[in-house]
């Protein structure tokens, strides 16, 4: 921003700008003083006549939103007189863009002449040629407490009461004209205050949400959030400026994991207004037509920018189309859209022209634009992984409130292993309804019986499926593929048990780590195998199965991952696991490592058969097993210390 020093003039007398109320004590209407005091209050001790009689000067005027780029244009008419003006709100996807209108700029500028610009986004909109020349440039902010004083009291010409600290946030040109009116400056305050309240409720929901201090699975998003809080505290007392707060991240999980209740109990906690918003609802508030879709997103913003400080959540943020996956089709269309989108997060961001938070929210990381998330814009994506026991326990304890106090909620959230948060809210909305069905309190077995459905198998089909899932378990701990946080038989759709493991392989397996773990993928057809004779279809049938995700890694040994006979990249694992049925010879390979891979998990099964049977009986008994009582068990009849040559035993 350009010094004003240049325009050698006296101070002037700023008592006829300071009173834009008529000398005859005439009222004036807030529509006649409100911009004209908000750009006297943008030059702050800048003399306005030194403005208005310099001469060869280009001035850009920043201003919070559309609506406010035509009244400041008016307003500014006062300071002199201007040989070419540009009004751009982004109404005209042919003019107003930066590469029109610079000869008229260069032209007026080089002739001595006066060019003024005026836009909430003047990047964007004005010509390039008046953003590079400018000799004047100020922002006309949301107006002050202090501004509005004076424009009530121009339109009353009575001196407002005190007022709640920028009682301006949140309100647009029109909004704030339209409630300063009448004879009563206290009646003009007391709109305004009704008029902030009502659109300061960015998202009502937030006063719903969980203290943040209570949420519990988010793990580094949790982190992050701490740090934001503290940051923000941070920056209220005056000890780091706004733009060095880590502010801005996009939050990935499977559906369900509470993306949206996280931001909601953040926002809570910070005392932040947040605006939700997404791009399905860029199109219902819009026609849809691409300048209406890219208005809205201005729209959104500028409500931010206007409750500022304040968070703004990009919900689904993934329907923002990956400009490297779009089709030509598309690409018509969606790259101004995304164009757009990274420039308005530029400015909030890198150019710092508001104190704003963005957090998106997806299902999809992996279909994100790299240019979304790089550092400098949404920065990073931070995973949100499914709750362990202990955190569904908790969970269920904040949607039952105090119900069930007495009720120990830790092997309800063992038998809830595998489920998200929204999975337990609707599971205690079920639980809720039985027992209202019934006109009677809620009890624990309402709650156990929706989790864990009642086992209608027959004792054959139990019994096989608890040793299938107890192999899993065993083979898990034995071949080192992963730690055994639980092992259960609760019915789960298809589903007639799980055996939940954190994984120990790195993110770079050897060949003889990827077949250990398709050994352990193969235990549990392996034990019924083993101890019942035969092997069921319980380990195939979908593309999620255990056969086909051993499938998957050993053609992925052969034609993926460069592990096998041939080093030629001939797809994803997925992709070569499918294309088998067409080739005979990948398909003779994997057959043969898959048979060899079979045998090893039956000798593992074999050798380790008391503890398998030991585990199996006590999931027949109590029907969920924890990490730490199968290791337990399985030290207690000769598996313990993981052995370290499982499979070539």
């Amino acid at each position: 921003m350009h010094d004003l020093a240049f325009l050698r003039e006296d101070l002037d007398d700023m008592e006829a700008a300071s009173s834009p109320a008529d000398r005859r004590g005439r009222r004036m209407p807030a529509t006649e003083t409100l911009a004209r005091l908000a750009v006297e209050d943008a030059l702050g001790d800048r003399p306005r006549r030194r403005v208005g009689r310099a001469e060869a000067l280009a001035m850009v005027v920043e201003v919070p939103s559309a609506e406010w780029v035509e009244p400041v244009l008016e307003a500014c008419r006062v300071l002199g007189e201007w040989s070419a003006t540009f009004a751009r709100t982004g109404s005209s996807r042919t003019e107003d863009r930066p590469d029109k209108g610079n000869d008229k700029v260069a032209k007026v500028l080089a002739q001595g002449g006066r060019v003024l610009g005026v836009s909430h986004a003047c990047e964007r909109h004005l010509p390039a040629a008046l953003i590079a020349a400018v000799d004047v440039r100020i922002r006309v902010s949301v107006p002050s407490n202090d501004v509005v004083a004076r424009v009530i009291r121009s339109a009353t010409g009575q001196r407002p009461p005190a007022m709640p600290a920028r009682v301006a946030a949140g309100l647009g040109y029109w909004e704030l004209c339209s409630a300063i009116r009448g004879t009563s400056a206290r009646a003009c305050v007391q709109r305004l205050v009704a008029a902030k309240e009502a659109k300061s409720v960015a998202d009502a929901s937030g006063a719903e949400a969980p203290a943040f201090e209570t949420l519990c699975g988010y793990g580094a998003a949790h982190d992050w959030g701490k740090r934001l809080l503290r940051d923000l505290d941070l920056w209220k007392r005056g000890e780091i400026p706004f733009r060095c707060i880590d502010r801005n991240v996009v939050l990935a999980s499977d559906p369900g994991l509470g993306k949206s209740t996280y931001v909601r109990s953040l926002a809570r906690a910070s005392g932040l207004p947040l605006i939700v918003t997404s791009v399905s609802a860029w199109f219902s508030s819009s026609s849809g037509y691409l300048d209406a879709v890219i208005k809205q997103i201005d729209t959104e913003f500028s409500h931010a920018a206007s409750l500022a400080p304040s968070i703004i959540f990009l919900d689904e943020i993934d329907s923002i189309p990956n400009r490297a996956t779009m089709t030509e089709r598309a690409r018509e269309y969606w790259n101004s859209i995304v164009t757009h989108m990274l420039l308005t997060i530029d400015n909030y961001t890198a150019n710092n022209a508001a104190d704003i938070c963005i957090i998106g929210a997806t299902n999809h990381a992996d279909k994100l634009d790299a240019a979304l998330v790089r550092p400098g814009r949404l920065n990073r994506v931070i995973r949100i992984e499914p709750p362990r026991a202990p955190d569904l326990a908790v969970i269920f304890r904040q949607h039952l409130g105090a119900e069930l106090a007495d009720v120990d909620l830790a092997t309800l959230g063992e038998l809830a292993l595998g489920a998200t948060g929204a999975q337990v809210a609707a599971w205690v909305l079920e639980a809720r309804a039985r027992a209202r069905a019934e006109e009677r309190p809620l009890r624990a077995e309402d709650l156990f019986g929706v989790v864990a459905p009642e086992d209608g198998r027959s004792d054959q089909e139990r019994a096989r499926s608890a040793l299938h899932e107890a192999a899993h378990a065993v083979g898990a701990e034995i071949l080192r593929v992963g730690r055994v946080a639980q092992v259960d038989l609760v019915l789960r759709g298809a589903s007639a048990g799980a055996t939940s493991i954190k994984p120990l392989l790195g993110s770079s397996p050897t060949r003889d780590e990827l077949e250990r773990m398709v050994i352990f993928l193969l235990c549990g057809r392996a034990a019924e195998a083993v101890f019942l004779g035969e092997a069921s279809a319980g380990a195939g049938g979908d593309a999620a199965s255990d056969l086909a995700r051993a499938t998957a890694f050993v053609a992925g040994i052969h034609a993926s991952l460069g592990l096998g006979d041939a080093l030629a990249y001939r797809g994803t694992m997925e992709e070569v696991a499918r294309s088998i049925r067409d080739d005979p010879g990948l398909r003779g390979a994997v057959e043969a490592d898959l048979a060899r891979l079979q045998a090893e998990a039956e000798k593992l099964v074999w050798r380790f058969g008391e503890a398998v049977q030991a585990v199996a009986k006590a999931l027949l008994d109590r029907r969920v097993v924890g990490g730490d009582a199968l290791r337990a068990l399985m030290a207690g009849h000769g598996a313990g210390g993981r052995a370290t040559e499982g499979k070539r035993k």
